[in-house]
């Protein structure tokens, strides 16, 4: 059910509504009023249905792909300032490294919509960034450019906090689901009760049904989430020599086929109390089709630095 009301699940929401509106709609038969008033009242119901659907999709589009342009520069920015201390000492890069890895993993660790609970980590990265000594002309250079960085990166998150939190309200879904029921109570009425009419009549129900899970997820920023968010993240980790860190939630529920050795955090406490977080080092196989068969390592026999992690942050 839950899965349902956050927009995870089409295939089985679209298919019960449209059987549902099939069934009735046969069943019905000609025991109806006056056919030209229902014609009348589904015009209407539909013009109005489409036209507030199409406003509602292009704007949470929109909004979307503000959010997810704002995430890709922020890991620009988090490579960069990673790249940049390699003309500082390894104590430094270790400890910039280390901080950057804590501030993505806060970053998942929240929804988008509460992106500001990840700040205190996002101040330890730039207070140090901030407080480096450079003591060469080309240091002095890079810790330049790495505090602009910053100053962009603290832009970038008052937008991401600014877009994500303008999701639709409560109202604006009442009205959406006043006007898919009385759709869909409509549209069983029409075919009289014709077997063909009634089979179209609960494929156009499960065809809204699916239009509108669809801006269910485009309003809860999960649409496109694989390419857009988790495969960029994992090759950000890589790319800095960590491994990528993922929620078992979006494994568990398909939003993401990780391969290779990745950190799954598992999450006993309810949202959105992390410190009781355990973080796991598991090894995903990628010879297998499907990618999400994954063996979960021993901590007898990992070696030292393949281990369970318990966060207390």
């Amino acid at each position: 059910m839950i899965s349902v009301v956050h927009g995870e699940s089409a295939v089985g929401p679209a298919v019960l509504s449209g059987a549902v509106v099939a069934v009735a709609s046969y069943l019905i038969g000609s025991k109806r009023g006056d056919v030209r008033v229902d014609v009348a009242l589904a015009s209407i119901a539909s013009f109005l249905f489409g036209i507030l659907l199409a406003f509602t999709i292009v704007r949470t589009r929109e909004r979307l792909a503000l959010v997810q342009d704002l995430v890709s520069k922020g890991n620009a920015s988090l490579l960069a300032i990673h790249n940049l201390m390699e003309v500082f000492s390894e104590d430094v890069r270790s400890t910039i490294r280390d901080l950057i890895d804590r501030q993505l993993t806060d970053q998942i660790d929240y929804r988008l919509v509460d992106n500001y609970l990840s700040t205190p980590s996002h101040l330890a990265l730039t207070q140090a960034v901030i407080a480096l000594e450079p003591r060469t002309p080309q240091q002095e250079i890079v810790y330049k450019e790495a505090v602009e960085i910053c100053i962009d990166m603290g832009s970038n998150r008052a937008l991401i906090e600014a877009a994500s939190g303008q999701s639709l309200s409560p109202i604006e879904w009442t009205g959406l689901l006043l006007l898919l029921l009385l759709l869909m109570a409509l549209i069983a009425v029409l075919p009289g009760g014709t077997l063909w009419g009634a089979l179209v009549a609960g494929l156009m129900a499960g065809t809204l049904v699916t239009l509108l899970i669809i801006l269910r997820k485009l309003d809860r920023l999960r649409w496109h989430e694989r390419t857009s968010i988790w495969e960029p993240t994992a090759r950000l980790f890589r790319s800095m020599g960590r491994d990528p860190y993922v929620p078992r939630d979006a494994i568990d529920s398909g939003r993401y086929r990780p391969t290779g050795r990745v950190r799954v955090a598992d999450y006993p406490d309810p949202y959105p109390d992390r410190t009781g977080k355990i973080v796991t080092l598991e090894d995903f196989d990628p010879t297998t089709a499907s990618g999400d068969a994954a063996r979960a390592m021993s901590l007898d026999a990992a070696e030292p630095h393949m281990r369970a992690e318990r966060s207390t942050s």
